[in-house]
């Protein structure tokens, strides 16, 4: 008995001053680090869109730890990165492995809306503030949940600010199709842009959700081109926005102008795939390089330089999001959960995305006012087309056939 007692004793010791070495407190901090949960898509369909906004994360830390900026009351802040695979049940046990397990003081991430939805109702259910990057659905931060908070990111129906303005001064069409995936993205940003048609008298002569991930669009937009509309306001991610514009030239379909709404329309994988017909294509976008706020070429040209190819704005989102980060836990009068809450609410922060506060308006919840942007591609360049006074380059419009490029 008595050996058995000395045993126990050793063993309940250990486990004390194990507990003791790596911190047990709820506040996500050890005596030496405070830990931030990061979920991306790192591998999957996604990835190379995950894979951007984590370079950008960890070139924002290198930037802000040369600035004696990510140490917070004597602790480090770690990064701890979780895949998603672009899958919901695997986002939402990523989540659940950082706030339970790891302890994270914060989370951020997110990239589809989908994986994204999923991270933002695990945390507010555990009341553990988080920062989204990309996952813009409208209904993410329209549900009242106080402890997420979008900064970098524009609700889904909000993409398209520069583009109206650009409509009612140059294109004005009178027939319009919409194209869009049938993901929490693409449903979220075809109703904003339906309603604002509908508002507007814009007759909508084509409107269909297709299969995210199809091979064959041909039949689609077969039926598409017998309406014939003035233009084409698509939602896609990479692969399917390339496959969609190479098998418009194939038919030799022809529209004055065809439009994505940011996502894949903007990365350079879409002109790698879609090689010359993705020439005059347009989209919205959140964020541009030669933009006038502080540090945006600079992020430009260094990423291009460190990883041998081009950021469009997803990687814009993840290093402005690292700043912020930085700055609500620099603020924070104590790392608990609502102490966290609390900074992020008071942010008020100038970023390569522009100026960050965390408002409630139109129905959205600790929502940013998003900046956007209209651009074009042009011999595999992304030229900004509107507005007028950040243009890097004449829009084209409307653009010209197939046969006469």
């Amino acid at each position: 008995m008595k050996k058995y007692r000395k045993v126990l004793t050793v063993l309940l010791l250990v486990t004390f001053l194990a507990l003791v070495t790596t911190g047990c407190g709820g506040d996500g901090s050890s005596d030496t680090t405070v830990k931030v949960g990061v979920i991306l898509p790192l591998t999957g369909s996604e990835a190379m869109f995950g894979e951007m906004e984590k370079n950008s994360f960890e070139m924002a830390y290198e930037e802000l730890k040369a600035a004696g900026k990510t140490t917070v009351g004597g602790k480090e802040i770690k990064l701890m990165y979780e895949d998603d695979q672009g899958k919901q049940d695997v986002a939402r046990s990523a989540t659940e492995k950082l706030v339970n397990q790891d302890k994270v003081a914060m989370l951020s991430g997110g990239y589809s809306s989908a994986c994204t939805n999923v991270i933002a109702g695990s945390a507010q259910n555990a009341n553990v503030p988080f920062l989204i990057v990309t996952g813009s659905s409208d209904d993410i931060t329209k549900q009242g949940w106080n402890y997420v908070f979008r900064g970098t990111a524009a609700p889904a129906s909000k993409y398209t600010g520069a583009f109206w303005d650009m409509m009612e001064k140059v294109v004005d069409p009178q027939s319009v199709a919409i194209i869009f995936e049938n993901t929490d993205f693409g449903t979220s940003s075809s109703k904003g842009f339906r309603t604002e048609c509908q508002k507007r008298g814009i007759n909508i002569v084509f409107d269909q959700a297709y299969e995210h991930g199809a091979i064959d669009f041909k039949p689609m937009l077969a039926n598409l081109r017998s309406t014939n509309p003035d233009m084409i306001f698509a939602t896609s991610y990479v692969m399917d926005a390339s496959m969609i514009v190479k098998q418009m030239k194939e038919l030799d379909f022809n529209t004055k102008l065809f439009v994505g709404n940011g996502a894949g329309y903007t990365m350079p994988e879409f002109y790698q795939n879609a090689g010359a017909a993705s020439d005059f294509v347009a989209s919205t976008s959140l964020w541009v390089p030669n933009v006038t706020w502080p540090g945006a070429k600079d992020y430009f040209e260094k990423y291009k330089q460190k990883f041998g190819k081009e950021p469009d704005y997803h990687g814009a989102q993840a290093y402005a999001t690292m700043y912020v980060i930085a700055d609500a836990l620099g603020r924070a009068t104590d790392l608990t959960n609502a102490g966290i809450q609390k900074a992020l609410k008071q942010a008020d922060i100038q970023t390569i995305m522009g100026p960050i506060k965390f408002e409630d308006w139109d129905g959205f919840t600790n929502q940013n006012k998003p900046n956007t942007y209209v651009v074009q591609w042009s011999k595999g360049k992304l030229e900004v087309i509107w507005p007028e006074d950040v243009k890097s380059a004449s829009y084209v419009y409307p653009v010209p056939k197939w046969s006469e490029r």
